[in-house]
């Protein structure tokens, strides 16, 4: 970054270059169809016709998938065991009850994580499974990562991807994301509108959520800070 930012001084800038809330891939590639099983859409109700109605999420359980709290929504629903949206049919059920952190702020966009508990059990095929999630707090987060996404792959073209992208990343040293339980990756390259909620996957295992990006800066909340939390609703909801 060059010059040290506060988190206040972040959101005036994300404001001014016009915030990427829901990510899309720029720079990525068509994933191998069915290759993340993991991956889910989401389709949600929102009041804000300006954002967009998709973001995407992870299946984490048979019965729970993350996500990120701004991809909240008056409902949700998602679709799971999808390469081509346009083109395939894919398990499909609503969302029944959504846990966004208690501590997810909408301005500075802390804690942007969330939980959504599914209406049912989704069934587990070659096309269909969760991904792991770290197993202590403290776990190194390797620097190598990929993440996927149906988000706006063309700068300049408001349509999203019909079909899933990859882009691997390289994670960068940022005080601004270590200070405020997140990790970033930066270049031309990487999420943007459309991608909000998914995973970054290093070694197999989802360590951070698609948050948001300034500039060339690309933000993840980082999984294994909120490990806690993330067991205590699972096992309590």
């Amino acid at each position: 970054m060059g010059i040290p930012l506060n988190l206040g001084t972040l959101v005036l800038m994300l404001i001014i270059y016009n915030e990427v809330h829901a990510g899309g891939i720029y720079g990525g590639k068509e994933a191998v169809p069915h290759s993340r099983p993991y991956m889910v859409l989401l389709n949600r109700t929102i009041t804000n016709k300006l954002k967009p109605k998709n973001c995407d999420g992870f299946l984490v359980r048979e019965d729970f998938v993350m996500t990120a709290a701004h991809c909240n929504g008056r409902s949700i629903k998602v679709k799971l065991g999808v390469h081509n949206v346009q083109q395939e049919s894919a398990q499909e059920m609503f969302v029944k009850q959504a846990f966004p952190h208690p501590y997810y702020d909408n301005e500075e966009h802390d804690n942007d994580i969330m939980l959504l508990k599914l209406e049912e059990k989704v069934l587990f095929t070659d096309r269909v499974r969760p991904i792991g999630l770290p197993q202590t707090e403290d776990e190194e987060i390797p620097k190598d990562c990929l993440v996927s996404g149906w988000g706006y792959n063309i700068r300049g073209v408001n349509q999203g991807s019909p079909v899933l992208l990859d882009l691997n990343v390289t994670l960068v040293a940022s005080q601004v994301c270590s200070d405020n339980h997140a990790v970033c990756s930066s270049g031309l390259d990487g999420p943007a509108r459309g991608d909000s909620g998914s995973p970054l996957v290093c070694n197999g295992v989802a360590y951070g959520v698609v948050s948001s990006s300034i500039d060339n800066l690309y933000i993840y909340t980082r999984i294994p800070d909120y490990l806690d939390w993330i067991n205590n609703t699972m096992n309590n909801s």
